[in-house]
């Protein structure tokens, strides 16, 4: 931009300083002479500020392939290296903003904790290899399974948690229970060689976020949901609702 203000007060001076050479007896051929070292310095200056010109264009796009680049190492520091989805670090900022957007519009948001039962038997019997192919099965399905708006990520090792905007805790239920059904019914085949793995199965808590509630407490209430649905033995669905008929309940260490 220096450059630009410098060029045009340049040929602003070299105008004036041209117009200057023109007395009160000018002839036609001094008018002419003026006019002719005006162009001449004029297509000097364009071609200077072509080059200018040339400069900032060249800059924007390297600030624009930047500005690229940083979009992508952002979504990639926010998505989990094994499945895909979002990680934790995701996880916290997305519900931390889906709490602030549903106070203020005074909007219903829901959230679900599932945890892949008897996952570490699974990956005894079968290897670690396979156990990770579960994993992003379960997460890719996941991700289908949920509208645009809602975030899937994993919360940590084989559990997982769906966001769920503008979804009261009934129809986060249907979602929770329509994701049970399918694993529960999925007859799982290794990738390479096709071989049959069995089943698996996931168990759910889920809650509705309440008025002045923290996420922290927003996750625990999620967290005691899904602990009692692997209590009453796994493969179900449990909401805060059956969380009141138990009383408090706390989970045990």
């Amino acid at each position: 931009m220096a450059s630009l203000s410098g060029h045009a007060e340049e040929y602003e001076s070299m105008v004036s300083e041209s117009v200057d050479k023109l007395s009160d007896h000018a002839t036609i051929q001094d008018v002419r002479n003026v006019v002719d070292e005006i162009i001449s310095k004029t297509k000097r200056m364009g071609k200077s500020g072509r080059n200018v010109q040339s400069k900032l264009n060249e800059a924007t796009r390297e600030l624009e392939e930047l500005k690229k680049e940083f979009e992508q190492a952002k979504t990639e520091a926010a998505v989990d290296f094994l499945t895909g989805v979002g990680n934790r670090k995701a996880f916290d900022e997305t519900l931390k903003r889906s709490i602030d957007e549903a106070v203020s519009y005074e909007e219903p948001l829901s959230l679900v904790l599932i945890d892949i039962d008897h996952f570490k038997k699974f990956n005894d019997e079968h290897g670690h290899i396979v156990g990770d192919e579960v994993l992003r099965f379960v997460a890719n399905q996941m991700k289908e399974m949920v509208r645009g708006r809602d975030f899937v990520a994993r919360y940590g090792g084989e559990e997982f948690a769906v966001i769920l905007p503008k979804t009261p805790l009934m129809g986060a239920k249907i979602v929770a229970e329509n994701l049970r059904a399918f694993f529960a019914q999925k007859q799982l085949k290794r990738t390479s060689t096709l071989k049959p793995l069995g089943k698996i199965t996931i168990s759910l808590g889920v809650v509705q976020h309440k008025p002045g509630e923290s996420k922290e407490d927003f996750i625990i209430r999620a967290d005691q949901a899904l602990y009692l649905a692997k209590g009453k033995g796994r493969n179900c669905v449990v909401t805060e609702k059956d969380l009141a008929q138990q009383g408090t309940f706390k989970k045990s260490l």
